[in-house]
């Protein structure tokens, strides 16, 4: 605005200029015709990202559980998890997503690593978690579930899931040492 005013030959807005300028678009926008129109705006120009979240499991042997993926083409075996639903919090995804694939509960630790991924694209989240040891019920998206030593995880692992599950163990070890 001010770039206009200045190549229009007019004077710069002095500083109370702006800050009347300033509250009565914030009194514009409480209106609430415009705040839906804001709202629409943004849904409508705004681009989307798909996000996708995991769980690393590791147990007191330092194992990591994996379940190996009926419809994972590259990477066989993965980390439980899934998509977000729409308006779901990544918390909630994730256990509904363990529930979904294994009948297992969990109870969720910190998240250990967000990634921007393209293949495909995504913000993919990982949090640390320690299962509730039940009895399994693989869903029919799952071929078998396993706990692998740290040292002789399953290969090829996509970089996500490799990344996620060192920085859970880096976590994990740490508290580990700390009690």
């Amino acid at each position: 605005m001010v770039l206009r005013e200045l190549s229009s030959g007019k004077r710069p807005l002095s500083p109370t200029q702006k800050q009347l300028w300033k509250m009565r678009a914030a009194k514009l926008v409480r209106n609430p015709l415009v705040c839906w129109l804001m709202g629409l705006a943004v849904r409508l120009t705004i681009p989307r990202q798909r996000v996708g979240v995991a769980l690393v499991a590791l147990n007191e042997a330092n194992e990591v559980f994996m379940l190996r993926h009926v419809f994972h083409p590259y990477f066989e075996w993965g980390l439980p998890g899934g998509w977000l639903k729409k308006n779901e919090a990544p918390e909630a995804g994730v256990l509904r997503e363990l529930r979904e694939e294994t009948g297992l509960t969990a109870v969720l630790g910190p998240a250990v690593s967000v990634v921007h991924s393209l293949q495909p694209t995504h913000i993919g989240i990982a949090y640390l978690g320690q299962l509730h040891v039940e009895k399994i019920q693989l869903s029919h998206e799952i071929i078998e579930a396993r706990w692998f030593p740290l040292d002789g995880l399953p290969t090829p692992l996509s970089p996500h899931t490799q990344q996620a599950i060192h920085a859970a163990a880096q976590v994990h070890l740490g508290e580990q040492f700390a009690t």
